[in-house]
């Protein structure tokens, strides 16, 4: 069996993994990312279609790791969210009018890993390992040992960033609570005839939430916005198998006033939502990350950003240890990354619930209070400055 040493092990080479080697790596640590798939598959343009929104506070993180300006040609910015619930009539407008910074950007996922990839495997201090399948974790005096049928991997510190379906989280055993919404989502990437003018789109339908995100223009005649869609399974089911034809006139339906005639589909996915919350993002010589710490309902477009808090706290927490000489995977490190994780994550998997369950709600009574309080959002300056400064991630 070949045997590696490193100072960390990153589990998982997706959008978190993949940011979590390029953040740590100004620490001159020896790093080791593994995965699965083969990396090459990470970037391929079909491999994985959607986009995922960055908020400006996260945009100012890659910024300090180097990493947006290698990005930012490909991020589409979002100057005004509009947030409309039933009805045109009852809507919260949200404009952020500091110089030079926006409300959040578009990026597609296989720009981001593509960027990363291309980073990394300039740095001499990371080695990416392809389809390596873990079959074995276990502690041996001040070190983690992870094995798959051929390999061993000795290292200080386990950074798991393996998604939702953590095999590190389930060979740990560590406790998951976990909400299924009964819904799922539908993601098309769309061309259309009007002008998007970075406006970002959160429709409350009685079905589901249905948001409207603006993109990077490709073809010189028509706009590029990506649709999040969310429904019954069995209606995104039936609208994920349809004639491409009949998908537009669905579509056009429900978005021709603010996107204009939908001119051309380029993809459409689906994915079931649910969320889920570990009971710790710990474990001896064990960090969770993104997707394998957490997910929550994506009514809010925060779920990488969440992710890239962790990153953030997971690298302030190993710098300021490493200064103080301290082991970088002993409980107590780990520990204090969980502390300073945990209950931001909590927050948002609470907030994200409770804005779903009352926006999926249809009685008269609850009409009417999301309509008080959207009059109340609109005159209070206070209050929508608030919830600006939380989608910019401040």
């Amino acid at each position: 069996m070949k045997e590696i040493n490193c100072d960390i092990l990153i589990v998982g080479a997706g959008l978190t993994g993949l940011l979590t080697a390029q953040a740590l790596s100004s620490l001159k640590l020896n790093i080791v990312i593994i995965d699965k798939f083969n990396f090459s598959t990470l970037k391929d343009e079909k491999y994985d279609l959607r986009t995922t929104a960055i908020s400006e506070g996260s945009k100012e993180f890659l910024e300090n790791i180097n990493i947006w300006k290698k990005m930012k040609n490909y991020a589409e910015p979002i100057k005004n969210i509009k947030v409309i619930d039933r009805k045109n009539s009852n809507k919260l407008d949200f404009i952020n009018k500091i110089k030079d910074r926006n409300l959040g950007y578009i990026v597609k996922n296989n720009v981001i890993k593509s960027v990363i990839l291309k980073s990394i495997n300039l740095k001499k201090n990371i080695q990416l390992i392809n389809l390596v399948k873990l079959t074995n974790i276990y502690q041996k005096k001040n070190l983690v040992l992870s094995e798959s049928d051929n390999l061993r991997i000795n290292s200080k510190l386990l950074i798991a960033a393996d998604g939702k379906n953590s095999f590190v989280r389930n060979y740990i055993k560590t406790p998951v609570f976990k909400k299924n919404y009964k819904q799922k989502a539908l993601v098309v990437n769309f061309h259309h005839t009007k002008n998007h003018n970075n406006i970002a789109y959160e429709l409350f339908l009685k079905s589901g939430p249905l948001a409207i995100l603006p993109m990077k223009k490709m073809k010189k005649n028509f706009y590029l916005s990506s649709l999040i869609w969310s429904h019954t399974p069995s209606y995104i089911n039936s609208l994920s198998s349809i004639d491409k034809n009949i998908l537009i006139l669905i579509l056009q339906e429900k978005i021709n006033q603010y996107v204009g005639q939908v001119k051309e589909i380029l993809d459409v996915q689906s994915f079931n939502l649910s969320a889920h919350l570990n009971s710790n993002f710990f474990h001896d010589r064990i960090m969770y990350l993104g997707d394998s710490a957490h997910s929550i309902h994506p009514i809010a477009g925060q779920g990488w950003n969440l992710g890239i808090r962790d990153i953030k706290n997971c690298l302030f927490t190993i710098k300021s240890n490493l200064d103080l000489g301290l082991d970088i995977g002993s409980l107590y490190v780990c520990k204090q990354y969980h502390d300073l994780s945990y209950y931001d994550s909590y927050s948002f998997f609470e907030i994200t619930d409770k804005l779903n369950l009352i926006f999926l709600n249809d009685s008269k009574f609850i009409n009417n209070i999301r309509k008080k309080g959207f009059k109340l959002i609109n005159n209070q300056k206070f209050l929508k400055n608030y919830i600006t400064n939380f989608a910019m991630g401040f």
